[in-house]
């Protein structure tokens, strides 16, 4: 869909009246518009009321049935391990096949897709001298080992890659402790994170080019606690890979302290190994549309975790929010126009091949998506949607998503990218997406970590989520 197209479409939401769900049963909640309005009525206001209605009940349900929880629990017991390319990874997959056909969706398949095939290994780290303290580390994704027995070299502190390359040859031959925290200031916590995250993502090839013979990478995060965080990270061609390494915030702060008093050695070893690709699925699902079943929205996030924890927030939340929606909008009769397809995806984590694959077997028809939502960001509170889209079509969006006011969940950020990476692709190709937003100000204390797990999952939060994607899917299929 080109992007002159999409304007065109959506902004003529403003004048076009916005349905209900086919075969919907007739509401039972007051209405909320206001008795001048009433007394009136007009065919956008009763639309309105409909759709406010019908977001009123998908909350109510969400909360009274309390079925998210239970699907969230079923997914992180079953396969708490789901790294992509893992055995875990494909007892996640039989059981997102089973999940989609428990609650309905009306064709259900497993689509093939190349995935990376990296594995964890051992993982200790030291400072040896001037004094043995132990240091909590863990391999960032993707990375090479270390030799046997490990590496061991005095530590060179940096703040940035500019820091670093001013030193010249000062990190020939040394570990590479990129040490700049994740901002505090910043309220928006995903801003935040983008601005520390780009050590993890490239402080091995920075280290690399320095001459350093590792790269350890404060964990991103503002919680100063032992819980080092894991995350991919990149090699570049030309440049030689080092191993790359997260080490907890507490133990960042106190090598950061014992570096201030002179110099410092670490013995570090990760036994951690890349192995040849191997299949595996992205899992989607079609809740086929009562009037125009070709027409697509899509709901997604991704099947696959880190393996540190069992990945309930990152992303369980999100493909419980998907799958979750479906079943509610079966709940409460409500049967959208176009057909609302769920896509967990494979291989977010540390390489997007499960984002690719999709978009590559579904050229044919990527005209046909007229909207793609994505939910990545844990199972917080939703406060509302990114949207990509500008101007008047931006407007009618905005205006379509109103009734989650309602929810408290009517944040409407315009002009936002892509709203989610494994969206990113068919945004790419011209398709309005949406992201889901929700209360961060937690997420990123359990973020790729051991302790993002069920216990850190409320289970009302998740449940207003799920309700908050249902709506923003039914109402963009049914416009």
């Amino acid at each position: 869909m080109t992007r002159l197209h999409c304007t065109s479409l959506l902004g003529a939401l403003a004048f076009v009246l916005i349905g209900g769900c086919q075969n919907a049963k007739p509401s039972t909640q007051p209405s909320t518009q206001p008795s001048t309005q009433q007394s009136t009525p007009s065919r956008a206001v009763a639309s309105d009321a409909k759709l406010v209605a019908r977001c009123l009940e998908l909350e109510r349900r969400a909360l009274e049935d309390n079925v998210a929880i239970a699907t969230l629990r079923s997914l992180v017991m079953t396969a708490p391990k789901r790294l992509a390319g893992s055995p875990g990874m494909t007892i996640a997959e039989q059981w997102a096949l089973a999940k989609m056909r428990e609650i309905g969706c009306d064709e259900v398949r497993a689509e093939p897709v190349m995935v990376p095939n990296w594995q964890r290994g051992v993982e200790t780290a030291a400072t040896v001298a001037p004094q043995h303290v132990p240091l909590r580390v863990t391999a960032l994704g993707g990375s090479v080992p270390t030799p046997a027995g490990g590496i061991v070299a005095e530590v060179v502190e940096v703040r940035s890659f500019e820091q670093l390359a001013a030193m010249g040859d000062a990190a020939k031959g040394k570990i590479v402790f990129f040490n700049r925290p994740m901002p505090r200031a910043l309220r928006r916590t995903g801003s935040a994170y983008g601005a520390a995250v780009p050590q993890r993502s490239n402080g091995a090839i920075e280290a690399a080019k320095a001459g350093g013979v590792l790269a350890l990478v404060r964990s991103v995060t503002t919680a100063i606690d032992g819980y080092p965080h894991t995350g991919a990270m990149h090699y570049q061609d030309g440049i030689a890979k080092v191993p790359a390494a997260a080490v907890a915030t507490a133990d960042a702060d106190q090598l950061s302290a014992m570096l201030a008093k002179g110099p410092v050695h670490v013995r570090l070893e990760l036994g951690c190994r890349t192995l040849p690709d191997v299949q595996g699925f992205n899992i989607v699902g079609d809740y086929r549309g009562s009037d125009r079943p070709d027409e697509l929205v899509l709901i997604g996030g991704h099947l696959d975790a880190w393996d540190l924890g069992t990945g309930a927030h990152d992303d369980g939340a999100g493909v419980v929010h998907c799958l979750e929606a479906v079943r509610l909008l079966k709940a409460i009769a409500c049967r959208p126009k176009r057909t609302i397809r769920v896509v967990l995806f494979a291989n977010e984590e540390n390489g997007l091949r499960g984002a690719e694959a999709y978009a590559e077997a579904h050229e044919h028809e990527v005209d046909k998506h007229v909207a793609a939502i994505e939910t990545d960001g844990g199972g917080a509170t939703p406060q509302g949607f990114s949207c990509s889209l500008r101007g008047d079509a931006a407007a009618a969006m905005e205006q379509l998503f109103e009734p989650l006011d309602r929810v408290n969940a009517g944040l409407f950020l315009s002009g936002a990218g892509a709203g989610g990476a494994d969206i990113s692709v068919l945004h790419a190709r011209g398709v309005p997406c949406f992201g889901l937003w929700v209360d961060g100000h937690r997420y990123f204390d359990y973020h790729h970590t051991a302790v993002d797990d069920l216990a850190a999952v409320n289970e009302r939060e998740l449940a207003l989520g799920a309700a908050v994607i249902a709506y923003a899917a039914s109402a963009l299929a049914d416009r």
